[in-house]
């Protein structure tokens, strides 16, 4: 079942505001906090929607209860989820500041007539690029170069260009389809799977989730951007890399609950793949004692590839009142939550 509601037609005007309430927390990277000057601009860019809206503003639950008990909408990364129902009793959508909502599961608390939103999108532009970089690195074999110099060896290898290689790419969404842009371009072939199954310009062969092992086998590259759900956890474990192509390279920008760790270190360590670049760890943040901070040819970013610190908040905004525009004119909303799919 859908998190859709039927839209809402009640008229909003300067004398009868849509309230919009933003919770921020502080402890939070900047890029999940709205700030007052980055709202200013989204309601200047939109302003047939900012005449009908009034917004509260909240830090770390301060005014919690008061101020949400009277919105409308909330836009926000965290916040009590459990008491929603009966904190926001007026509550009609929920804009959450992340693609994911894995780290809200299970929705069973969603309460009725509230839609949850995402910002699938706004990572886009980075995010593509960062995929690009990531394959670019991984074929010129920079992650076995990086562990090379901390071993102080001079190991000159020499590669190729991408054209011509092929990449899987798992989870053909928006930031998939924008990587295979970017990799079609080079001169790649792309192969994909997506839920549905749905063609995409920039991939040369569409399949569904059953095709990954059959599709593993066929890849210099796979690029992992699937939505972590408990049917996906663990998607690329030792099965699948022993099914990858000896010296294949991998990336992981999506989540990392993904993928077994244990799994990929040994495959790393028996030279099974060539390199890996990974964005997310399971878990994350990891300990300090982690037993993965030194695996060969693995390079680990801490998740920050996908997320523009100049765009990435005004893009959720725009999607957020574009949303809003279509709700108060009784038309579907975009970027909506299943709440069966669990994304």
């Amino acid at each position: 079942m859908s998190s859709v509601t039927e839209p809402s037609r009640q008229a909003f005007s300067e004398s009868n505001p849509f309230t919009i309430h933003i919770e921020n927390a502080r402890s939070l990277m900047p890029v999940f906090i709205v700030r007052p000057d980055q709202y200013e601009n989204a309601l200047a860019r939109h302003p047939d929607v900012a005449r009908r809206v009034r917004t509260t503003w909240g830090f770390d639950q301060e005014n919690y209860a008061r101020d949400v008990r009277a919105a409308d909408a909330m836009i926000t990364y965290r916040f009590p989820k459990e008491t929603l129902g009966a904190d926001a009793p007026r509550l009609k959508l929920l804009q959450i500041l992340g693609a994911g909502v894995d780290y809200l599961l299970p929705l069973d608390w969603v309460p009725p007539g509230v839609t949850i939103l995402t910002n699938s999108g706004a990572h886009v532009p980075k995010a593509a690029q960062s995929a690009l970089m990531a394959l670019m690195m991984l074929n010129a074999r920079v992650p076995e170069l990086t562990y090379c110099q901390h071993r102080h060896q001079w190991n000159r290898i020499f590669t190729s260009t991408l054209s011509g290689k092929t990449v899987l790419i798992v989870g053909v969404g928006r930031i998939g389809g924008g990587a295979a842009g970017h990799a079609k371009n080079f001169g790649m072939k792309v192969l994909g799977i997506r839920r549905s199954g749905a063609s995409h310009s920039a991939v040369d062969e569409m399949h569904g989730p059953d095709a990954l092992h059959a599709l593993l086998p066929r890849a210099d590259f796979v690029l992992l951007n699937a939505a972590l759900t408990p049917q996906t956890r663990f998607l690329l474990g030792k099965n699948e890399f022993a099914l990858m192509r000896r010296g294949a390279g991998f990336v992981n920008m999506s989540r990392g609950g993904l993928v077994d760790p244990a799994a990929l270190d040994a495959a790393l360590r028996e030279g099974q793949l060539g390199g890996a670049i990974i964005d997310v760890t399971y878990p994350e943040p990891p300990p300090g004692d982690w037993p993965y901070w030194d695996t060969p040819n693995l390079i680990i970013t801490p998740h920050v590839l996908s997320d523009d610190i100049e765009e990435y908040v005004p893009r959720t905004l725009d999607l957020f009142f574009e949303n809003l525009r279509r709700h108060m004119g009784g038309q579907p909303l975009t970027n909506v939550v299943d709440l069966g799919r669990q994304y």
